[in-house]
């Protein structure tokens, strides 16, 4: 084989390997296992971010029934909160201070006319007003202020963004 040949092969090996052995397996989750995905451990606490976190409960009572469930996702990279207040969509800015601590809004929202607003207000009021969350397993907790007695909003990770 002319040494014209092997020079370039040789560098573009190098090439190919050099990020291959720089690359760190403990960045990897569950590294060097085989397992099934069902076989791995779930994580303790859903992410606050690029999750679908559904209405389960307002002001400490459960949630109204609605034609859709409303629905609050935080978007990572670009601190916009979208999603659903039952009837009509959501979208604004978000801002997280410190570990815990979570500022909604301005949120601005469609105007769609709709069968029930009660709850869709309430939810959106529960939005504006949170200040503190609070993350248990699947379950975000939003809070006014200081106080983490009755959350203003309850919401549960779901599969589906």
């Amino acid at each position: 084989m002319p040494l014209a040949f092997r020079l370039p092969a040789a560098a573009a090996a190098l090439l190919l390997l050099a990020p291959a052995c720089s690359y760190d397996l403990s960045e990897r989750p569950n590294a060097g296992s085989t397992a099934n995905s069902a076989d791995r451990p779930v994580p303790t606490s859903a992410p606050l971010r690029n999750v679908r976190w559904e209405l389960r409960e307002l002001d400490g009572q459960p949630a109204p029934a609605t034609e859709q469930r409303p629905f609050l996702v935080l978007r990572d990279g670009r601190a916009r909160a979208e999603g659903r207040a039952a009837c009509n969509r959501f979208s604004g800015p978000y801002t997280l201070a410190a570990e815990g601590r979570l500022r909604l809004g301005p949120l601005v929202t469609t105007r769609s006319a709709c069968p029930d607003l009660a709850t869709e207000g309430a939810f959106m009021r529960a939005l504006n007003q949170a200040q503190r969350y609070r993350i248990q397993g699947n379950t975000l907790s939003l809070y006014a202020a200081d106080t983490r007695e009755v959350p203003l909003a309850t919401l549960q990770a779901t599969a589906g963004e």
